[in-house]
Order: structure tokens, then C-alpha cells, then sequence
């Protein structure tokens, strides 16, 4: 039996849109809350949200949390009370400063961060509403993402344009700009979740890859970042109750830097470093962290040395937190001290090693305990004395050589390393793989300690003979 042919519609020719796109001020209310942010919503007694108030999301949020009082505070007013019964309270955003100190377990910023007159003001002011152990959460466009380059690419940025708060400047956010304004305001960041859409193979994700090898971007890079096109963000305020000590700095920022731009953006940018007035020694086109360190001595003006990544940015309040750290080691134990911020620590009783430390690192927070007796340190940021009885070795080049310092320390020195916690970000463009060459430094570091030391525990992995059959010299 044969079947009648499909009928095929045409399109039509011709389509009226009436009436244009309308209001393009502030972000409207959603119909439906965005499902991604409301999963990620702790449980929470008196919620406030800062954006143009979503009554839906309000009402699914309290359907799971019975109770729980929402109140909006917006640039645009409230909606029509017809729309508006989940909400308990609705202020105007200039109205946060009336609201009592402390009174929120729970702050949601819901996509107006872009059109703030001043972003780091507001956050700083939810700071001061949040209860001890309140969460924020954030919902963002990222305006680094893959859609923001086709339009790049279509020479049409107008849906930027439309971000432009009050005052006509733009406020593109990128994944490394809301972590600056997070940590700047006491909010330490970590991603919840994020939205991406459907790309098809073989367009512009093929290219985006190509161009970011071919500009030193590292593999998986593109991939957790720029195919996003909006972050759910989790922030704690992980540092509030840190003792603090004001400037001067106690100490001097050293960076072995190859990368310009990198130095620019994080280091030299860094409010926790403005804030004491600590130096920064940049050794240009630095061969190795040992060079840097030996030729980078002699422009040291304090008694301690912060050595660092050219992609670390310090927030605020890190340097006054350091200075506090510091400030409490006796000057007869300086020259044998090393701190790290982020590692590996000792177990008690012989039960192994753990992380220990804090990083947000790209966009993750790893948020440990600190420790006396450190035994691996990630190089992304350590500290000794002017006059330390340590020493890099510019044999260990790029890769393990702040846990060579640890083993120095330890087998050398009869002293443990210390890792201690304070704010700072790894604004990293590495991908999410060992880089070439650390496999050199595995074996380097095998070589040198492994006979009395046995497996060397790093972040990365445990160094022993299993890591280095999978992982063998790129270079003889």
C-alpha cells in the first residue's frame, strides 16, 4: 500500500514583529525560575534577592522550603501586586543600608550584577546583611563565552551595549571579573553550576579551540569557560572573623614572569597588595623561578619574600591577613620558615596526607584546613625569609620545586613547612591536565628524594614508580 506524500508547509514570507523589542532597561522578571539557580539554593530562613525579583522563583523555593520569608530588593520597583504574592517585602536597592545588619542566611544576586552603578559596593553591602554562615548565591551572564565571539565576529555587540548601567559604561562580566568582585567584597566564589547551550559541531567551538592553542591557552579551557553562558555561583564568607595587621607590608612580591599580560590583570592589579603597600619585583622573561628568586633578592625591601605566579590575583584584605600571619613568627625561626598557602599536609597517627590550605582556583574553591607539618606545596604562591636557609633548585625548573623546598625542609632542615589560609585567586588559562615538562620535574624530584623520602605525595598525584612508567621524561 502506498503512502500519501508528507505535506510540506512553506514558510511565510513575509513576518510583522509589532511594536519592536520593547524596554531594554533593566532585566525583566523570569515566568519560570531558572531551574539550575534554584537547585543550588540552600535551605534558608529569611532570603534576600538583589535583581529585578522573580516571584516565580520565590514561590518554587518556598514551596520546598515552607516558611522561609523572600524579600526583593530592585532597581526597577516592584511588579504589579498581582504578580508579586510570594514575596514577603519589596525595597528599592538604595533602601540595603536601612535593612538591620545580619538578618539574611541566604543572599540570591539574580542576574542584575551587570547593571549595578557600583557592583563592589553592593556586595560589600550584603556582606554586612548576612548572618554568620550565610551563603550568596549569584546568577550571571558571562559575556566571555562563545555566543559574545560569534557576535564578536558579526561586528554586533549591542546585546552589550544593553548592559550599560545608568552612568553608559558597560559592565561585561567574565568568569575572572565576578571572582575578582566576589573576593574583593569578603565573598569567596566556587561555581554551582552553569548554563550552556547546544553548539553544533564543525562551527565556531572548532575554531574557538584552534584559536586558543594557537594563542597558549591550555586543553579544557574553552570547554569549562567559554561555553558557558551563564554562572551559578556559591559564595561564603570565608574570612571575616581573620585577624588583621595594617601596612607597611611585611613583605615584598616577587614574579618570575613570561607573560606580560597576566602580570598586569592579577598581580599588579591586586587591592590585598595596594592595601599595606607591599612592592612587587617583576624579573622579566624569568629563565626559572630560581633565577627570579637569586637575581630578584637584592629589590627585596622587607624581611619577608611573597613568591608568586604571574596569574595570582590577592583581593582584598590578603595583605593585612598576611601581615597578621606573619607578624606571629618569631625572628629567630624566620630564616628557617616556609609557608605555603595551598598543598598537601600530614596526617596524625601515620594516616597519610590531606589537603590543607585555600585557593579559589580558576573557577573552584578548594577550602581546607591549614597545617604545621606541610610536606608538598603548590608553587602557585609561597613564602620565606630575606635571609632563608632555602634555596630553589634550577634544576627542578618550572614544575614541583616549591615541594622540593618542602623535602629541603624536612630532610635538610629537621623543619616543617607550614601551610596557612588566606584569600587569593589562581586566575590560571592552564587547562585541567599536567602541562608538559611536569613530568621531567616528577622524575627529577624522584631522583633526588625518593630513596629516603619513598612516594612523594604532590597535589597531582603520588610520585613513585607507577606515576613515572605512566608518565615518562619528555627530555633525556
Amino acid at each position: 500500500m502506498n503512502q500519501a506524500a508528507p505535506t510540506v508547509t512553506a514558510p511565510p514570507a513575509l513576518v510583522v514583529i509589532a511594536g519592536g523589542a520593547g524596554d531594554a532597561g533593566w532585566p525583566a522578571a523570569a515566568a519560570s525560575p531558572d531551574v539550575k539557580l534554584l537547585k543550588a539554593l540552600p535551605p534558608a530562613q529569611r532570603v534576600l534577592e538583589v535583581g529585578p525579583g522573580s516571584p516565580a522563583l520565590a514561590r518554587a523555593y518556598k514551596q520546598r522550603q515552607p516558611g522561609a520569608e523572600w524579600a526583593v530588593a530592585t532597581l526597577s520597583g516592584p511588579p504589579k501586586p498581582t504578580s508579586r504574592e510570594a514575596v514577603d517585602r519589596w525595597c528599592p536597592l538604595a533602601g540595603l543600608a536601612d535593612l538591620p545588619a545580619g538578618g539574611h542566611d541566604l543572599l540570591v544576586v539574580n542576574e542584575i550584577l551587570p547593571w549595578l552603578p557600583d557592583p563592589l559596593a553592593t556586595l560589600r553591602a550584603l556582606a554586612r546583611l548576612a548572618a554568620p554562615g550565610a551563603r550568596l548565591m549569584l546568577s550571571v551572564e558571562n559575556h566571555a563565552s562563545l555566543a559574545t565571539l560569534e557576535r564578536l565576529l558579526d561586528a554586533d555587540l549591542s546585546a552589550e551595549l544593553r548592559q550599560s548601567p545608568a552612568d553608559g559604561q558597560p559592565r561585561l562580566m567574565s568568569p575572572a571579573i565576578v571572582y575578582k568582585l566576589l573576593m574583593d567584597a569578603g565573598w569567596m566564589p566556587t561555581l554551582a553550576d552553569g548554563h550552556a547551550e547546544p553548539v553544533a559541531a564543525g562551527s565556531t567551538r572548532d575554531a574557538l579551540k584552534t584559536l586558543a592553542r594557537s594563542s597558549g591557552l591550555a586543553g579544557g579551557c574553552p570547554e569549562r569557560v567559554h561555553l558557558l553562558d551563564r554562572l551559578v555561583i556559591e559564595a561564603r564568607q570565608t574570612f571575616a572573623d581573620a585577624p588583621r595587621q595594617p601596612g607597611p607590608a611585611r613583605f615584598t612580591v616577587l614574579v618570575p614572569t613570561t607573560n606580560e599580560r597576566q602580570l598586569r590583570v592579577n598581580v599588579e592589579q591586586s587591592p590585598g597588595l595596594k592595601e599595606v603597600g607591599a612592592r612587587i619585583v617583576s624579573y622579566r622573561g624569568a629563565k626559572s623561578p630560581a633565577q627570579a628568586f637569586e637575581q630578584g633578592l637584592a629589590h627585596v625591601d622587607a624581611d619577608w619574600v611573597l613568591l608568586c605566579h604571574q596569574d595570582v590575583y590577592f583581593p582584598a584584605g590578603f595583605g593585612e591577613q598576611l601581615n597578621a600571619i606573619l607578624a606571629g613568627i618569631p625572628a629567630e625561626d624566620r630564616p628557617r620558615t616556609l609557608l605555603g598557602f595551598i598543598g598537601l599536609g600530614a596526617q596524625p597517627q601515620g594516616q597519610g596526607a590531606a589537603a590543607c590550605g585555600f585557593v579559589i582556583d580558576r573557577l573552584n574553591r578548594a577550602d581546607h584546613p591549614g597545617s604545621d607539618q606541610a610536606i608538598s606545596i603548590d608553587e602557585v604562591a609561597l613564602v620565606m625569609s630575606r635571609d632563608t636557609v632555602h634555596r630553589i633548585d634550577p634544576a627542578q625548573g618550572w614544575h614541583l620545586w616549591a615541594t622540593d623546598l618542602c623535602l629541603q625542609s624536612i630532610c635538610q632542615h629537621q623543619t616543617f613547612p607550614r601551610l596557612v589560609r588566606a584569600p587569593l585567586f589562581h586566575n590560571s588559562r592552564t587547562g585541567w591536565t599536567l602541562p608538559a615538562g611536569f613530568a621531567d620535574g616528577a622524575h627529577r624530584l624522584a631522583a633526588k628524594w625518593g630513596e629516603g623520602f619513598g612516594p612523594i605525595p604532590t597535589l597531582c598525584g603520588v610520585i613513585d614508580s607507577a606515576f613515572l612508567a605512566k608518565h615518562p621524561r619528555t627530555t633525556p
